[in-house]
């Protein structure tokens, strides 16, 4: 397996079994919440030329947020397929009518690529905002995918080959926490992190969707946030010999 990042904050491409994913792919501009008012962000650290996105069979978009979904990039992009949560399918397939768009989500929530297995975990929240996750599973080993944390039920693993390793956790080590009426919490921060590292048992861990993004609205006033970087796991000795040094855009083989 190998990983690049493409930006500080979600976009990365990733190469399992041979099979070659761009994740959350946001390389330009910024990305907006509803209105400006409410939340604006754009990234304070240069993401890569599109010119140095190598290249790719399927572009994986793990949520339905504009910084995930990033309609500006995808149109520069201009990717043949990609795998998307349900709730935004229409809209992408409206913005790239020539792509192959798969839906995942409640009606399909496995999809195999080239001997790849893609499994959509839902989180159980009825309520906005809903952040799920992915597994994907390959020919010899595994990734998990949880752009935002995620809490994991007997029913999540259940999903999950207990017999192959999962050799990544792609998931933030911040925790970003809202007002309840704005959404509560965005990522759990450490507490999330050794959820995930506990039932999991991945090999190695990479933070995500950490970026320290400029920001301006109604979010960003109330938004309390815990920034973790690896040096702050030191007291937690698992979590720190499995974590990664990604905060560079070089080719990292695992």
């Amino acid at each position: 397996m190998t990983i690049q990042r493409l930006n500080m904050d979600n976009t990365w491409h990733i190469e399992l079994d041979g099979l070659r994913i761009l994740t959350d792919p946001w390389l330009e501009g910024e990305e907006v919440d509803f209105f400006p008012w409410f939340n604006k962000q754009w990234h304070r650290t240069k993401p890569a030329d599109y010119s140095a996105v190598p290249a790719y069979d399927v572009v994986l978009i793990t949520q339905k947020y504009p910084d995930h979904f990033h309609p500006v990039t995808l149109q520069k992009l201009q990717p043949n397929k990609l795998i998307v949560p349900h709730t935004i399918a229409s809209k992408v397939q409206k913005l790239l009518p020539a792509a192959e768009v798969i839906a995942m989500g409640k009606q399909q929530s496995t999809y195999n690529l080239q001997g790849i297995n893609f499994t959509w975990l839902p989180t159980r929240r009825p309520i906005d905002p809903i952040y799920d996750a992915v597994y994907v599973k390959g020919k010899t080993e595994a990734l998990f995918i949880a752009s935002h944390g995620f809490e994991i039920d007997e029913k999540h693993l259940a999903a999950i080959d207990k017999q192959m390793p999962i050799k990544l956790l792609i998931s933030p080590y911040n925790l970003y926490q809202l007002p309840a009426l704005l959404g509560g919490t965005v990522s759990p921060g450490l507490k999330g992190l050794e959820h995930l590292n506990e039932v999991l048992r991945p090999q190695h861990i990479v933070a995500t969707h950490d970026e320290d993004k400029h920001a301006e609205g109604l979010v960003t006033k109330f938004a309390m946030v815990v920034r973790i970087g690896k040096q702050d796991l030191k007291d937690y000795p698992d979590l720190y010999s499995k974590a990664l040094d990604a905060e560079h855009y070089n080719v990292i083989s695992l």
